[in-house]
């Protein structure tokens, strides 16, 4: 009698694999090529459950009860009945009072219209249609033949699929690429590589340690880590290793250097220095070009190095099933937006050769192994730069995607856009005391008695009045003394659409230096007076100081140095030096808009095809603008 055993991985290939995931922090996958016979008959199985199913869809609704055909034809003289759908010797009925069908029956060899007949039932009265249904007969004979075809050919090809061990799906990045040759099954030896004489004189030593480890160790020799083999394509490395795999009869992991740092570093590797890159610092998000941020993990002109960091996120690539059976996206996620991704390195280096990216967008500069995502017929794929053509879509956001309704009977669009979270409420500091000066009045004020005034003074930096008269109480630091501001202005405020339409007035038309001001033109008295409005809203204030100027503008202006570094702290000052909020990244879609459309009322306008055009001197907020309008779809 012979004992079933269960097939196992050759003894040791388990664990060197889990140590190779160790050391590289990818996933090593073992390919068993062959055919299981198992599967197949699973599948087969599996057919003859989903033909069932598909071939019900061609029977319609199931109805919700009976009624004899004497009690139906009694309904119909009461009026009970709503309409009757015909086919063949089944009644559909639609009751008045009832919901759903009620089923029933005649003979076959009579009409609908001769039972009414037979009954004395005027056939106008009754409302009923007769269908055809020689063609839905026809349909299910022809799937009953070409269903557990089709379904069989799928199966193969799943199989095959799977046989193959393919990793070219779209989330691979990150995952060990190397291939895996068992144990003996290596007939490559040193006679099969000509040349590199050399080469193989130096690898012999680590054949025959591979061969006699104890003899190696028992003279207190380590176990090499690897080798490395250097040299341009075609030269036989992979050849060469395979050999030092075969003479010694261990197992052989193949990789490509460039296949090993893009797992360790990231699917292709990079982008020039003045790319633009979004990241969220600790909760701060911030564009920024990536070679700025970058640059002060490094020291000095350090390079070829990967540097770990830790709080940092970046937009990332959201995972979406499309959930047609039909189409590889039932196996792997497609695009779905984008959401936050936690960085974990950073490698700055040196290249010889950089390639440029026109797109509809603008251009981008980018090594040749880096890869982009470009959209396809049934999906998105990863592509290095090198291999894009002319005419390649490259994935953006926002993505429109559309996809049949079957509901609606109709093509549903979709817009695939940045994944916002639910903001909290957020409140912001109006006053924007000073903290250093918050600070000397602490230490004045406790080392009263304690120290002479003339000490305090040339401690703190001030004069010896000012200690004085803070400690005397004549007055208090200018942070403290809220009354000598002529506006009553809150402490804080909240983010509000209001708010954020006001920041946006500003952001096109104001600046904060010792006021607030804003400038429009003379025939934008709507937008002034909304100005006014939206301040006595949020900052509960009264009317502003409106000044004419020689050029036809009109100044609304707000005397509060507190007011203006508000706006200023915001939004920047100058128009130079003009960028979004911070906080505005994370805020919802009204929030945004509002923003928006207060800038776009100082510094836009709209073509004749309906577009939305705007203008700034400070490409930081060009930018910006862009980016968040794209985030929000």
């Amino acid at each position: 009698m012979k004992k079933k055993t269960e097939q196992k991985n050759p003894q040791g290939i388990d664990k060197l694999a889990k140590v190779i995931e160790k050391q590289t922090g990818g996933k090593v996958k073992l390919v068993k090529l062959g055919f299981n016979p198992k599967r197949m008959v699973m599948w087969l199985v599996v057919i003859f459950f989903i033909m069932p199913f598909f071939l019900s869809l061609f029977s319609g609704p199931l109805p919700a009860g009976k009624v004899g055909l004497s009690q139906l034809l009694t309904d119909i003289k009461e009026g009970k009945v709503e309409k009757i759908s015909v086919e063949e010797e089944k009644l559909l009925v639609k009751y008045k009072d009832q919901e759903g069908l009620i089923e029933s029956r005649k003979e076959a060899n009579e009409s609908f219209v001769e039972v009414l007949n037979n009954a004395k039932i005027d056939t106008t009265a009754v409302n009923f249609e007769t269908k055809d249904t020689s063609a839905a007969k026809a349909w299910a004979n022809i799937m009953q033949i070409l269903l557990p075809v089709i379904l069989t050919g799928m199966i193969f090809l799943f199989i095959f699929k799977q046989a193959r061990g393919s990793q070219d799906g779209l989330f691979s990045f990150g995952r060990s690429k190397a291939k895996l040759f068992m144990k003996g099954k290596q007939n490559v030896s040193f006679k099969d590589v000509a040349g590199v004489r050399e080469a193989k004189m130096e690898l012999e030593e680590i054949v025959d340690f591979l061969k006699h480890p104890k003899k190696y160790k028992a003279m207190g020799a380590r176990t090499p880590k690897g080798v490395i083999l250097i040299g341009p394509s075609g030269v036989g490395k992979t050849l060469l290793a395979r050999a030092v795999a075969g003479e010694s009869g261990v197992t052989f992991f193949s990789m490509a250097g460039s296949e090993f740092m893009e797992m360790l570093v990231g699917v292709g590797a990079s982008v020039t220095g003045n790319t633009p890159v979004l990241v969220k610092d600790n909760g701060r998000v911030e564009l920024v070009e990536i070679g700025k941020f970058i640059d002060q993990y490094y020291k000095n002109n350090q390079t070829d190095v990967v540097l770990p960091v830790s709080g940092i996120e970046t937009l990332g690539l959201m995972k979406e099933k499309n959930g047609f059976w039909g189409s590889d996206s039932k196996k792997r996620p497609v695009f779905g937006g984008s959401d936050w991704r936690q960085i974990k390195q950073v490698y700055r280096h040196k290249v010889k050769e950089i390639f440029e990216i026109e797109y509809l967008g603008g251009k981008l500069k980018t090594t040749g192994d880096h890869s982009v995502f470009v959209r396809e017929q049934g999906g998105i794929r990863a592509k290095e730069v090198r291999q894009l053509k002319r005419g390649d879509a490259l994935v953006n956001l926002p993505m429109n995607t559309r996809a049949w309704d079957e509901n609606f009977k109709k093509t549903k669009h979709k817009i695939k856009a940045h994944e916002f979270l639910q903001p909290e409420a957020v409140w912001l500091d109006v006053w924007q005391d000073d903290q250093a000066t918050l600070d000397q009045y602490e230490f004045v004020m406790a080392q009263q008695g304690q120290m002479s005034q003339y000490a305090i003074a040339a401690e703190i930096g001030v004069s010896q009045a000012t200690v004085g008269h803070w400690q005397r109480g004549i007055h208090d630091p200018q942070v403290l003394s809220k009354k000598l501001v002529k506006l009553n202005l809150p402490d804080r405020v909240k983010v509000s659409p209001q708010l954020c339409k006001l920041l946006g007035y500003y952001t096109a038309e104001g600046r904060g230096t010792n006021n607030l001001e804003l400038t429009f033109s003379i025939e934008e008295k709507d937008y002034i007076e909304e100005v006014a409005v939206l301040m006595d809203q949020v900052f509960g204030l009264g009317k502003p100081v409106l000044e004419k100027t020689e050029t036809n503008t009109i100044r609304v202006k707000y005397y509060s140095a507190h007011l203006g570094r508000f706006f200023a702290t915001q939004c920047g000052n100058g128009s130079h030096n003009k960028h979004l909020p911070e906080w505005l990244w994370q805020m919802s879609k009204e929030d945004f808009l509002a923003y928006l459309e207060g800038y776009s009322n100082g510094d836009g306008y709209v073509t004749k095809t309906g577009k939305l055009s705007m203008s700034s001197v400070s490409h930081q907020l060009i930018r910006e603008l862009a980016w968040l309008c794209s985030m929000h779809g």
